[in-house]
């Protein structure tokens, strides 16, 4: 079971520093609350019943393991960064395959890159396309051990992609390949995590201009990427709850502003 006083002290004291005393406390009262709300909201998206069938057809473990979910406050990451990641689930594999039906891509040309990608679902899901390469990034070294033995034993006669990793790391240190990209998004963290993140990928579309296409699936921080001008909004799916994003390299530097967190 989750670990709440491990999940919310860290959180309040990180805020402490982050944000003052005042301002803390206000917050501190509300998190239990969000924290909550989260969860109910993400049991009500995710309850699907093929995400056990995926695991019995193909032979893997990538379903959570409380209730389709795999609370981070029971695993040891060696990372500062996990008071700010979220819990692991796996994709339904409807929903992912609504998602990439979206895309006008030629999947040959581009990596795949899962932020957050826990015991790895989404990475044997899109190696049914003919990806140049996919990589997860996880920071558990438990999730990633997990991703690791199902890459190994996946079997689907489905499969174009082969050139599938799990790499461990914190994705917020990640350096993206200068290639074109597919970035894959599962509400993997919270907004400072994010932040970073978005503003990492900016500087890399700056120095190595290529076409970056962003995945987000539940986008509880749709404003952020809402708000990159390097980032223009071409899929909102009511339906599944995601959105699709394209990098836009061509802008001013002046214009190109990733906004900070609490933007």
């Amino acid at each position: 079971m989750p670990r709440l006083v491990r999940t919310v002290i860290p959180r309040i004291k990180k805020s402490f520093v982050e944000r003052g005393v005042f301002a803390s406390l206000f917050r501190s009262v509300l998190l239990p609350v969000h924290l909550f709300r989260e969860y109910r909201i993400s049991r009500k998206l995710l309850r699907n019943p093929e995400l056990s069938d995926f695991d019995l057809r193909y032979g893997v473990e990538t379903a959570g393991d409380i209730g389709d979910r795999t609370y981070l406050s029971d695993l040891t990451i060696p990372s500062t960064n996990w008071i700010y990641g979220k819990d692991y689930f796996g994709i339904a594999p409807q929903r992912f395959l609504a998602m990439v039906s979206s895309l006008n891509l030629r999947f040959e040309d581009f990596t795949f890159i899962d932020f957050g990608s826990g015991k790895g679902r989404a990475l044997l899901l899109a190696s049914e396309l003919p990806f140049k390469k996919i990589i997860g990034l996880e920071f558990s070294p438990e999730l990633h051990s997990i991703a690791q033995r199902n890459i190994g034993k996946y079997n689907n006669p489905r499969q174009k992609c082969m050139h599938i990793e799990s790499v461990c790391l914190d994705f917020t240190t990640f350096q993206l390949p200068q290639e074109p990209c597919v970035l894959y998004f599962f509400n993997p963290c919270y907004e400072t995590a994010l932040t970073q993140t978005l503003e990492n990928i900016h500087r890399s579309l700056q120095e190595h201009p290529r076409k970056i296409v962003i995945l987000y699936v539940a986008p509880v921080y749709e404003r952020l990427l809402d708000m990159a001008h390097f980032l223009q909004k071409s899929v909102k799916n009511e339906e599944y709850f995601f959105n699709v994003y394209e990098g836009v390299w061509h802008m001013s530097a002046a214009n190109d502003k990733t906004p900070t967190a609490g933007a």
